[in-house]
């Protein structure tokens, strides 16, 4: 598992411009939420703002994660430095249309079916959040409002009472420790459509599955979080120096690329590796 660490470290850095894209991504992303901010006023802009958005994610998520694909898999069957390593990695840019040209019907299925299994499962963790813990009693325009400014929030924080204070600890765990478990169960979905299938429906049940039998990903998974309580504690810091926030931000970037380098790794050596020795002892019998 340590080397797994160190490989991905090692991968990441000598192909650090994985991150280009994202780094694009993000900023073209950011640009049209903003000059697109009033077209969901309007149903049929509406309907047009929202196919786009998943268009574009969808083209994103095809085209990046096959870079990261092809980028693990020539480390893996490479045996050139790491100074050749750097220098070719500057080829995977032209990975990035061919990931997305095989793998967009796959993604625009992914795309979809994420937001309907998550906005399941945010509905579910509300119900069952009611029926074990209880409404706070107070609406969502205060919530909101109190949301606006610090001195805002503090009154209304002030304003509540023991009882209700302790149900928002008792929502706010809910919601986290639910979060953490759908992020558990779907860590691996994105890579099986790399892998696996190109059936987001398979690959989600694929995904979920490949927990309970590799349970060392329960591991990954909790390294890979405690990593980013980490990096979030940096970030609060670096918040009240403009140039160390942007230092901490490319830094953030770089936490992105390193940790779906990291897991494609894991399931090329953990999963992938066993899946096939299983498949050859079953030929063989």
């Amino acid at each position: 598992m340590i080397k797994i660490f160190k490989d991905a470290f090692k991968v990441s850095y000598n192909n650090i411009i994985i991150a280009t894209p994202l780094l694009l991504f993000m900023l073209i992303l950011n640009v049209y939420l903003i000059v697109s901010k009033d077209a969901v006023k309007a149903l049929p802009s509406a309907i047009l703002f929202f196919l786009t958005l998943f268009l574009m994610v969808s083209a994103f998520l095809a085209g990046w994660f096959y870079m990261v694909k092809v980028a693990v898999e020539h480390y893996k069957n490479s045996g050139i430095d790491a100074v050749k390593d750097s220098e070719t990695s500057f080829s995977l840019m032209r990975e990035f249309p061919v990931g997305i040209a095989e793998h967009i019907k796959s993604f625009l299925g992914f795309t979809v079916l994420y937001f309907i299994v998550a906005d399941f499962a945010f509905v579910s963790v509300y119900y069952i959040g009611l029926k074990l813990i209880g409404g706070i009693g107070i609406s969502l325009s205060q919530f909101v409002s109190a949301t606006e400014a610090p001195v805002a929030m503090q009154a209304f924080i002030q304003s509540l009472t023991k009882a209700q204070l302790l149900k928002i600890n008792y929502w706010y765990l809910l919601i986290v420790c639910s979060a953490q478990i759908f992020a558990l169960l779907t860590m691996f979905w994105p890579i099986e459509l790399m892998y696996f299938t190109k059936n987001p429906v398979l690959a989600f049940f694929k995904s979920v599955s490949r927990i309970f039998t590799h349970p060392k990903s329960i591991l990954l998974f909790i390294f890979i979080n405690l990593l980013n309580c980490v990096l979030m504690l940096f970030n609060y810091v670096a918040m009240f120096n403009p140039i160390a926030y942007f230092v901490m931000t490319l830094v953030f970037f770089y936490f992105i690329v390193y940790v779906f380098v990291l897991l494609f790794l894991y399931y090329e050596e953990k999963i992938k590796s066993n899946s096939d020795s299983s498949a050859d002892g079953d030929g063989q019998e």
